[in-house]
């Protein structure tokens, strides 16, 4: 008898013109694939080990992503929320929305490559050869030695580059050593002086290490010395976020420890799981400051019966209970609260009236921000928004603007409608493109220290590129030792030197004035794939729905119904609004 192994369904999460991504039913990671059409399709997985291919389909309830220019399945916004490379476009996206104003260049960082002392290595029948004794100091630091470490610290003359240097990924002595279990190596550390707060690379200090790996002891002598539990790293995580059970920690644990993601095999290091997560709660509940409540803490409350009541049927066959399925709270009674109604599975978005509050945990709906999407949307469909003098405040339109009804009007456009501003470029980024260009131009002709600038740049990729030729062991006894030390302090003489024009005013102005111009070019390479898309929307696209209002007045305002009209005819859509108000 044989065994078939079917090919799993799997959902596209989310797709542009280009590319579609899905979440692998073997290793959980987010895969893209070539957009080809909306038919389903078999694909191979991208694990690289062996897998029966999957079969993926695109959804019929999806969104439009105007902001990151791409179609959404509302279905998987779960897994999209804990991707990755959501995060990754998130931060991208909080960063374009920001003027970016350099903080200056860093000073070169300490390296333990900078370290002098040299020790002999005798091999018997070989010639003996020479090593950096740092390089020793710090392994015993990591294997939890520190008896050796202490010795080492009390008469090396390089204890200071031992204590602040960083190896080619960042890390510090104390964050190497606050991966593993010995917490004494902490102590000796941080009472030698390292630094409790320094980050490497990717951001991490040697408090979220010590959280990531579950090192309990190494959390409470850090924090004990001052560590920083609120900073977080390139990828905006705290330390809490480290001691999490979430699929992004394990991964990286696993892949960190010698193993290869989706692989059976055991990785190198193998985590002691069940007491190391036992600590990471520990070490959560402690970063929380006692925050978290159990169940005794709940008061007890009567219950609310007032608006509860039953039903029954015409036929007599069945009762319905009715009751309150939320609250939404208001800021004064004269509010108006909307309900925007889509159907299953998409949920339901409210608003509140008003263009002062941003957006609430009950309201979706930020009014500062949809208010003005409605004054756009009233000229493109040519509806004359009613005036209110005392209440525009300066703004024509604004107060009627504002109404709840319009905003979810608004936001139906913004996820289903692809407008007429969606398909064609603005011309507004190059323009503005341009200008910052000849802003930078005129600080050039005024000030030297710009070209200077340029050329140092320059002069240090030409630098990298001959000691990448020429720093390679495997040239054997071409290898010229000298030359290699060479290039290494003319890098960091020009490093040292582009540091120093660094701190210049004109040099800040510079880059303010880049940041701005990349700022531009990734506006307008988004708006570029969002023409792109809005050719290729699918044929089931959702047309109609409901807008459940409660009105002080319970009723309908006129204006609204008037706007609600104009839209549904220019776009050939179906939206209703329905006074609901008991």
């Amino acid at each position: 008898m044989s065994l078939t192994q079917a090919n799993p369904l799997v959902d596209v999460i989310w797709w542009t013109d280009s590319y579609l991504y899905l979440k692998c039913p073997y290793c959980e990671e987010l895969h893209h694939h070539r957009f080809r059409s909306y038919e389903s399709a078999l694909h191979v997985s991208r694990c690289g080990f062996p897998r029966p291919s999957y079969r993926y389909r695109f959804p019929v309830a999806y969104e439009i992503d105007k902001a990151r220019a791409r179609f959404i399945n509302i279905n998987a916004l779960e897994a999209l929320a804990s991707s990755e490379y959501e995060s990754f476009l998130s931060d991208q996206l909080s960063n374009m929305n920001l003027s970016r104003m350099p903080s200056g260049f860093n000073n070169r960082e300490i390296s333990f490559e900078d370290s002098k002392e040299i020790i002999t290595i005798p091999l018997e029948g070989e010639e003996p050869f020479e090593e950096r004794r740092i390089l020793f100091a710090i392994s015993n630091c990591t294997q939890g030695e520190t008896s050796k470490v202490r010795h080492y610290l009390t008469e090396s003359v390089d204890k200071p580059i031992f204590l602040h240097g960083r190896d080619y990924y960042g890390d510090t002595c104390l964050i190497m050593a606050s991966r593993e279990k010995t917490s004494s190596m902490i102590s000796l550390l941080l009472d030698f002086g390292a630094r409790v707060n320094a980050t490497n690379k990717n951001g991490r200090t040697a408090l979220m290490e010590a959280c990531l790996w579950g090192r309990l002891e190494n959390v409470k002598i850090l924090l004990s010395r001052g560590a920083d539990r609120s900073l977080r790293d390139n990828k905006n995580q705290r330390a809490l976020n480290l001691t999490k059970p979430t699929h992004k920690n394990r991964k990286e644990r696993h892949t960190v420890g010698g193993g290869v993601w989706g692989d059976p095999k055991e990785p190198i290091y193998k985590e002691d799981v069940v007491n190391r997560d036992i600590d990471r709660r520990e070490i959560a509940r402690i970063l929380d400051e006692g925050d978290l409540h159990t169940k005794a803490d709940l008061v007890l409350q009567y219950p609310d019966t007032a608006s509860h009541s039953f039903r029954r049927s015409s036929t007599g066959q069945s009762v319905t209970l009715y009751g309150p399925i939320r609250q939404y709270p208001i800021s004064t009674s004269y509010k108006t609260i909307a309900l925007l109604e889509r159907g299953i599975p998409f949920p339901s978005i409210a608003a509140m009236s008003g263009w002062g509050h941003s957006q609430w945990p009950s309201t979706r709906v930020s009014g500062k921000d949809w208010t003005d999407r409605v004054l756009k949307l009233a000229t493109i469909v040519g509806h004359t928004l009613a005036v209110d003098a005392r209440k525009d405040h300066g703004i024509q339109g604004q107060f009627f603007a504002s109404h709840a009804e319009k905003q979810l009007i608004a936001y139906f456009l913004d996820r289903h409608v692809f407008l007429e501003e969606d398909k064609k470029l603005d011309s507004r980024f190059d323009k503005e493109i341009a200008d910052e260009n000849l802003k930078i131009s005129e600080l050039e002709s005024i000030y030297p220290s710009i070209p200077r600038l340029y050329q140092l740049q320059y002069d240090r990729k030409q630098l990298e590129f001959k000691l990448f030729d020429k720093d390679d062991r495997l040239l054997g006894d071409e290898y010229d030792e000298a030359l290699v030390q060479r290039l290494k302090r003319e890098v960091s003489i020009v490093d040292d030197e582009i540091a120093l024009l660094g701190t210049r005013p004109e040099i800040r102005k510079l880059k303010a004035r880049e940041g701005q111009i990349q700022l531009w070019e990734d506006k307008k390479t988004l708006q570029r794939r969002l023409n792109r898309i809005s050719t290729m929307e699918p044929e089931a696209t959702l047309r109609g729905a409901s807008i459940l209002i409660t009105s002080p007045s319970r009723k309908i305002c006129e204006d609204c119904l008037l706007f609600k009209d104009r839209v549904n005819c220019f776009f050939g859509l179906s939206i209703e609004l329905r006074e609901c108000t008991a």
